[in-house]
C-alpha cells in the first residue's frame, strides 16, 4: 500500500511504516537513477517532502525540538540537489510555454541548456552524499518514542496546516508578490500529503478535501514555476537578439502567470471558506470509531 495509513494498522506502526517507505524509495533512486533527465532529482525531493508532512504529523508526540531537528536533517539532503533542480525546473518551464505557445526561444533554451548541464557536472556526486544522510535518518525514525501518540494528536496537526493556509492565503491576497504565493503553496502541498496519509480512514470526507487541495497546489505550482524562470530572466543580459527573446518571454510568463494566479485564488478563497475548527472537526469523524 503507498503512502497512506491501513485501516486495521495500529498508528504508531502506520507512520513509521511510511517514514520507512518514503527513506527507502529515496535511497532506490539514488542507486538506480531514473535514465530520464531530471526525474532522479525531482523523485527524490517528492519523496523528502513527503517524508517531513507526515512526519509534522508527529510533533505533538516526540516534541518541538526533536521534530524541527530531524526536519532541517531532511531540509538539507534537499539542499544537495537544489540548485541542479532549480536549473532544470527553468529549462523544462521554458520547454513547456515553448510548445503551449508555438514560439521559439533559441537562444534563451540554450542558455539555460548549458546552465543545467554546468550544474549536472557540478552536483553529480550527490547521490553518494545522500544515501548515508537518509539511511542515519531511518535508523533514527525507526526509534522514535510513538507508543502514545493518538487520533486526536494528528488531526490537531492537520487542522493547524489547514489553518497556516488560510493565514498564508490571507498575505497572498494582500501582497500578491511571487514568494507570497509561494509560501501559501507549501502550506497547501503540506495539506495534500497529510490528507493522503489519512484519507483511507474516511474515504468519503478525506479524498474530496485531498482532491481540492491537489488541484490548488497545481495551479500554485505552476505559477511558481513561471516566477521562477522570470527571475532568472531578469537577471540575464545580453545581445539584441537575445534580449528580443527577453522581452517576448517575459511578456508571456507575466500574462500566464497572472490568469494562473487569480484561478488559484479563485480556488483557494473556496476552499479555505471554511472556519478552522469546523474544518478539524470534519476531518476527525473517523475518530469515535477508530478508538479501541
Amino acid at each position: 500500500m503507498g503512502y497512506c495509513l491501513k485501516l486495521r494498522e495500529p498508528l504508531a506502526d502506520g507512520l513509521k511504516r511510511i517514514f520507512c517507505e518514503e527513506i527507502d524509495a529515496a535511497v532506490g533512486l539514488c542507486r538506480h537513477p531514473a535514465k530520464q533527465r531530471g526525474v532522479t532529482v525531482h523523485e527524490v525531493r517528492k519523496h523528502l517532502k513527503k517524508l517531513r508532512a507526515a512526519l509534522r504529523l508527529t510533533k505533538n508526540e516526540v516534541g518541538k525540538n526533536r521534530w524541527a531537528s530531524e526536519d532541517r536533517s531532511l531540509r538539507e539532503i534537499g539542499r544537495l540537489v537544489s540548485d541542479l533542480r532549480d536549473a532544470h525546473v527553468r529549462l523544462q518551464t521554458l520547454i513547456q510555454l515553448r510548445e503551449d505557445a508555438d514560439q521559439q526561444f533559441a537562444r534563451i533554451e540554450e542558455l539555460l541548456s548549458m546552465e543545467r548541464e554546468s550544474f549536472s557536472a557540478a552536483f553529480s556526486g550527490w547521490q553518494k552524499q545522500a544515501i548515508p544522510q537518509l539511511e542515519r535518518a531511518d535508523k533514527r525514525l525507526s526509534k522514535w518514542p510513538l507508543t502514545d501518540i493518538n487520533w486526536k494528536q494528528t488531526c490537531g496537526v492537520v487542522a493547524k496546516t489547514y489553518r497556516r493556509g488560510q493565514n498564508r492565503l490571507a498575505k497572498a491576497l494582500k501582497k500578491r508578490d511571487p514568494e507570497s504565493f509561494h509560501v501559501w503553496r507549501m502550506s497547501v502541498k503540506e495539506l495534500w500529503y497529510q490528507l493522503r496519509v489519512l484519507r483511507p480512514l474516511n474515504r468519503l470526507v478525506l479524498e474530496e478535501i485531498a482532491s481540492d487541495a491537489k488541484t490548488l497546489g497545481e495551479l500554485l505550482g505552476r505559477a511558481h514555476d513561471f516566477a521562477f524562470l522570470l527571475a532568472r530572466l531578469d537577471k540575464e543580459r545580453g545581445d539584441q537578439a537575445l534580449y528580443d527573446e527577453l522581452v517576448q518571454l517575459q511578456k508571456l510568463i507575466r500574462k500566464r502567470s497572472k490568469r494562473l494566479h487569480r484561478d488559484a485564488l479563485e480556488l483557494g478563497r473556496r476552499f479555505y471558506a471554511e472556519a478552522a475548527k469546523a474544518f478539524a472537526k470534519r476531518i476527525s469523524i473517523f475518530i469515535d470509531r477508530r478508538k479501541a
